[in-house]
């Protein structure tokens, strides 16, 4: 199966998401609702830091070249399942009339601490284990 991660930035849930679900053998990628710099990498947002030293140190995944990207209905167009945490005034009216999407109700780390930041990330990692 070929899904879509989607959060509001594409910085921290859906990154880790995608990263997590292909480290199991996963096909997926990862978009957000409300990118302010598409085609910028996660190294470039100081934002990530916390996230990028949690999926590094706690999963051996290293995503400071991970490119942010927005979402849009041409975009998401061939992936079989299409699985949003983005808050749902960022999320665009398409996404939720799309019968390929999953609404995850995940806290966004954004400017939170380190030990908020993992407890996001071990949550995204269960709700992705379900997947399999």
């Amino acid at each position: 199966m070929n899904i879509l991660f989607v959060c509001q930035a594409n910085v921290g849930r859906s990154q880790a998401a995608m990263e997590l679900y292909r480290q199991q053998g996963g096909k997926a990628d990862s978009a957000g609702t409300k990118v302010d710099a598409p085609g910028t990498t996660l190294a470039e947002r100081p934002g990530a830091i916390n996230i990028l030293g949690i999926m590094k140190e706690d999963y051996g995944i290293d995503m400071i070249h991970n490119v942010r990207t927005q979402i849009s209905q041409g975009n998401a167009k061939d992936y079989d399942k299409i699985i949003v945490m983005a808050e749902r005034e960022t999320v665009p009216q398409w996404l939720f009339d799309d019968a390929r999407a999953e609404f995850w109700d995940i806290d966004d780390p954004k400017g939170k601490d380190v030990a908020t930041t993992r407890r996001v990330v071990q949550e995204v990692q269960q709700k992705v284990a379900s997947l399999f």
